[in-house]
């Protein structure tokens, strides 16, 4: 096999179905097979470690068990198997990019349950301020170096398509509505955009009632670009999703959250990274220096497009 086709995400060779164990994983070699704990003692867990307001949650927050090194994140709305799925085919095709250590997933009842290793260190989010000029250069280095490997993933020759890595439905905050159709998966970026501007159309008929969805116009279909490449992206590279050393703050230890990656059009890594940024703080300008910047007249479209979405 070639250095290249090792790079490739075959829907074929990802782990599937609602119950997979890794047993040859760090977790069970370091806690001696000890079982993942049940939905229940997770819940009793988080019970203690989040507010009481959270139990109900559709998708809680992720509970931590230190002594077993473990995370869990579970839910039953956008908690998916796709984000083990990803984790799972980072880890194997570009291990360059620093990860969580997938352990399993499950199903119990509604809810799906993900098993992964609690990363040491702590969001860069809370050691950027007292971060030096040369520390924090060195760490969007590292970011960049991160988006870089992740574009050394492709797609099989039959298998182009805009959706999570498991070819499902799609999931994202700047395009959460509850007005909006479900979000893929589409064949090409062209269905992307057209879905795009149909729902524009749906969202114009609820904030704009006195207009029919048929009689507003789209404005921006045209600015953009059917021809974009389709790029595996984290979608999330928030502050809060990059996991640094506590004393090294310039080195990765993981970049976490990857419930919204996927394969998307190769602007929207920047897209994202920028709408979910401080407009012209020390963390936007250091992007806006590391991080490849697509055409603006594309990025003013998409963003007039999650505007008109409310969002």
């Amino acid at each position: 096999m070639s250095a290249n086709s090792k790079r490739v995400i075959s829907l074929s060779s990802l782990p599937s179905g609602p119950n997979v164990v890794f047993h040859e994983s760090s977790y069970f070699s370091r806690n001696r097979g000890q079982p993942f704990p049940t939905l229940s003692e997770i819940r009793t867990e988080s019970a203690h470690q989040h507010s009481a307001s959270y139990h109900d949650k559709t998708d809680p927050p992720p509970v931590l068990f230190e002594s077993l090194g473990l995370l869990v994140k579970y839910g039953k709305g956008r908690v998916q198997f796709a984000e083990g799925q990803c984790l799972w085919a980072l880890k194997h095709l570009v291990p360059e990019v620093p990860v969580p250590e997938i352990y399993g997933w499950t199903t119990e009842g509604d809810f799906v349950i993900l098993y992964m290793e609690l990363v040491k260190g702590v969001t860069v989010e809370k050691r950027w301020p007292s971060m030096t000029d040369e520390e924090r250069a060195r760490f969007w280095k590292g970011v960049r170096d991160v988006v870089d490997n992740l574009r050394k993933l492709s797609q099989e020759p039959n298998e182009h398509f805009i959706g999570q890595i498991d070819r499902g439905p799609i999931y994202d905050h700047a395009l959460d509505n509850s007005h909006t159709p479900r979000l893929g998966p589409f064949a090409n970026v062209e269905e992307f955009h057209d879905w795009l501007s149909m729902s524009i159309r749906i969202g114009a008929g609820v904030h704009w009632r006195a207009l029919k969805p048929e009689e507003h116009r789209d404005g921006y279909r045209h600015l953009v670009p059917d021809n974009a490449a389709i790029i595996f992206t984290h979608a999330d590279l928030h502050p809060t999703n990059i996991m640094v050393d506590a004393e090294n703050p310039s080195k990765i230890a993981a970049v976490i959250d990857w419930g919204q990656s996927g394969w998307w059009p190769d602007y929207w890594e920047f897209y994202k990274a920028e709408w979910t940024s401080e407009i012209r703080s020390d963390w936007h300008q250091h992007l806006l220096k590391y991080l490849e910047e697509p055409d603006k007249v594309t990025l003013n479209a998409i963003n007039d497009y999650v505007r008109a979405l409310g969002n």
